[in-house]
C-alpha cells in the first residue's frame, strides 16, 4: 500500500473522532503563482494545437478585442509567436494586411476544491487521552485541486472581399494541478504541467 494510500485510510479511521471539511469555490479569485502557471500553460496548449499553415505566407492582421482574460496579454503573445512560427507575415497595420483574423476567448478560468481532514484538540488513543496541538479547525491533511479550461477560436477572411478563408474550429484545452499536504508539507502532487512539477515548493517555510 502507498505511503498517500495509508495516510488517507488513517485520516477517515481519525474522522469518527474529529471531522472532516469540504469547502468548493466556484471560481478561485487570487491570483496565486500557481493559477497563473495552470492557466497560461493551458492556454499554450490550446494556441500550439492550432493550424495556422493554410495562411503560411500571407500578410495578417490579428483582431484580439475579444481576447479578454486576466492574462490577455500572454494569450495575444502566445497566438502572434505561434503564427510567426507557423510562417504567417504579421503586420501592425490593417491596411497592410492580406488577410485579417480575428480570435476570441469562449472560456478562461478555474474550478477549485479544497479537502481537510482535521482532529480536535484532545482526542483518544486507547486509554489515553492524546492532545492534536490544535484547534478543530486544524488540518491535519489537506486536500486541494484545481482544474483550468480554455476555449478559444479564431477565423480569417480576406481583407478585400471580407469573404471567410480559414477557420480554427472551437479549441478547449483542460489542465489540473491536483496536491496533498500533511501538516505544510506537500507530500505527493500530480499535474498536466511539466511546469508545477516544481512550484509551487512541497515544503512551506
Amino acid at each position: 500500500m502507498s505511503r498517500t494510500v495509508s495516510i488517507l485510510w488513517l485520516a477517515l479511521g481519525m474522522a469518527s473522532c474529529g471531522c472532516v471539511s469540504v469547502t468548493t469555490k466556484i471560481t478561485g479569485s487570487s491570483r496565486a503563482g500557481a493559477e497563473q502557471l495552470l492557466l497560461t500553460g493551458t492556454s499554450d496548449r490550446a494556441v500550439g494545437s492550432v493550424d495556422f499553415r493554410p495562411l503560411s505566407g500571407h500578410r495578417v492582421y490579428l483582431e484580439t478585442s475579444q481576447v479578454s482574460a486576466a492574462d490577455s496579454g500572454w494569450v495575444i503573445f502566445s497566438l502572434r509567436r505561434e503564427m510567426a512560427r507557423q510562417g504567417l507575415l504579421l503586420v501592425d497595420d490593417k491596411k497592410e494586411a492580406q488577410t485579417l483574423i480575428e480570435a476570441a476567448l469562449g472560456a478562461y478560468g478555474t474550478d477549485e476544491v479544497d479537502c481537510r481532514f482535521s482532529l480536535p484538540s484532545t482526542f483518544s488513543l486507547g486509554l489515553l487521552p492524546v492532545s492534536s496541538g490544535g484547534s478543530a479547525t486544524n488540518g491535519l491533511i489537506d486536500k486541494n485541486r484545481q482544474d483550468a479550461v480554455v476555449k478559444l477560436a479564431l477565423f480569417a477572411y480576406d481583407a478585400k472581399t471580407r469573404q471567410l478563408v480559414w477557420e480554427s474550429n472551437t479549441v478547449m484545452e483542460c489542465g489540473y494541478l491536483d496536491r496533498q499536504y500533511l501538516g505544510t508539507a506537500n507530500i505527493s502532487r500530480q499535474t498536466s504541467l511539466p511546469e508545477l512539477e516544481s512550484y509551487p515548493p512541497r515544503r512551506v517555510r
